[in-house]
């Protein structure tokens, strides 16, 4: 009798303890997932970001080659400068 109690007992704690054990599993992996998808929103934030300063950067590099290009071709032009 006291045997086949201690049994019971024994099966009901097992029977919780894997309940609880799957429950904690479930919530890390949601929040695994949650932070797959928040890491993936920002990468793709960043990349945008990386792809803006990259043209952005064009743009100057250009700008600059022509000024390079302008003031190469110029005669050197002489100026006073003037201490206050």
């Amino acid at each position: 009798q006291e045997r086949l109690l201690k049994k019971v007992r024994r099966k009901i704690r097992n029977k919780q303890s894997a309940q609880d054990s799957r429950r904690r599993k479930k919530e890390y992996l949601d929040g695994l997932e949650s932070r797959a998808a928040a890491c993936s929103a920002l990468n793709q934030e960043l990349r945008k970001k990386v792809q803006d300063v990259e043209k952005r950067n064009g743009s100057l590099l250009r700008q600059l080659q022509a000024l390079i290009k302008e003031t190469s071709t110029k005669p050197a032009q002489t100026g006073t400068c003037v201490l206050v």
